[in-house]
C-alpha cells in the first residue's frame, strides 16, 4: 500500500519507521531540506521537498495513487487542508490526521478527516493513567448545581489484601458517593454496606475535587487497622 506521510519529524520518522517495517511503499513531504535530507538517508529516496498544501507536491508524492494519507505537522490547519485536498481532489480513501489543539478537533471530524487523533487528549489520558498506580483514575466531570463534582475510579490497592474491609467501613470523604463495585473478577455489584472491599477491586463514585485529593491520600497510607 502506498502511503504519504506529512511531517518528517520525530512523529513523522515513527510513523514511516513503523510502516515501512510492514512493508508499505512510502512518501514523506516536508518543507524542510534538511529533514528531507535526514528521512533519505533513512528510509531511501521517499522525501517531497515543500508544501503538502500544494497540489503539485502531493502529485509529487503519489497522491493520485495513495491509498492513504497521515498528517502529522503540528500545524492544525495545514494538516486539515492537505486531507481536504487529498479526499477530494486526489481521492485518496483514508486520511488520518494528529490535532495538537483539542478546540480543533470537532471542526476535522466535521469536514471529514477519517481517523483524527487528539494529542492533547492522548497525553492527558497518560497523565490520568499515571494518577492510576496511586488509587485514583478521574474519569469524567460531572458538573451540575454549580457544585465541581467527578466521576472517579478508586482502584484498592494490594495493602488491603484478600480480608479487605467493609464498604461501610471505608472512610469516603464527605460529599463522596460510591455508585458500583467492580470485583477484581471482573463481577459489578451494587455497593451495600457489608459488602467487603478487596485488593484490585474499583469503586466507582462520584466525588469533589478536594474529595479525590483526600482518597489518594488515604490509599496510598494504606487501610485503616
Amino acid at each position: 500500500m502506498h502511503v504519504i506521510v506529512v511531517g518528517a519529524d520525530r512523529l513523522g520518522q515513527a510513523v514511516a519507521r513503523w510502516l515501512v517495517a510492514g512493508g508499505h511503499e512510502i512518501a514523506i513531504i516536508d518543507s524542510s531540506r534538511t529533514r528531507c535530507i535526514a528521512v533519505d538517508q533513512a528510509f531511501g529516496s521517499v522525501s517531497v521537498l515543500g508544501s503538502s498544501v500544494e497540489r503539485s507536491v502531493l502529485a509529487q508524492a503519489g497522491a493520485n495513487r495513495a491509498e492513504m494519507l497521515i498528517a502529522t505537522d503540528e500545524d492544525d490547519g495545514a494538516n486539515l487542508v492537505t486531507c481536504q485536498i487529498a479526499k477530494h481532489r486526489f481521492g485518496v480513501p483514508t486520511t488520518i490526521s494528529v490535532v495538537n489543539r483539542s478546540d480543533h478537533v470537532d471542526l476535522f471530524n466535521v469536514l471529514g478527516v477519517d481517523v483524527v487523533v487528539d494529542v492533547p487528549d492522548l497525553i492527558l489520558n497518560q497523565i490520568q493513567e499515571g494518577f492510576t498506580s496511586h488509587g485514583i483514575t478521574h474519569l469524567k466531570p460531572l458538573p451540575a448545581d454549580g457544585m465541581e463534582r467527578s466521576l472517579v475510579s478508586i482502584h484498592v490497592p494490594a495493602a488491603y489484601g484478600s480480608d479487605g474491609l467493609r464498604l461501610d467501613a471505608f472512610p469516603f470523604p464527605d460529599g463522596t458517593l460510591p455508585s458500583l463495585v467492580v470485583t477484581r473478577d471482573g463481577v459489578p455489584r451494587l455497593p451495600s454496606g457489608d459488602f467487603k472491599v478487596r485488593a484490585g477491586d474499583e469503586i466507582i463514585a462520584v466525588t469533589t475535587a478536594q474529595g479525590e485529593d483526600e482518597l489518594r491520600d488515604l490509599l496510598a497510607s494504606g487501610p485503616l487497622a
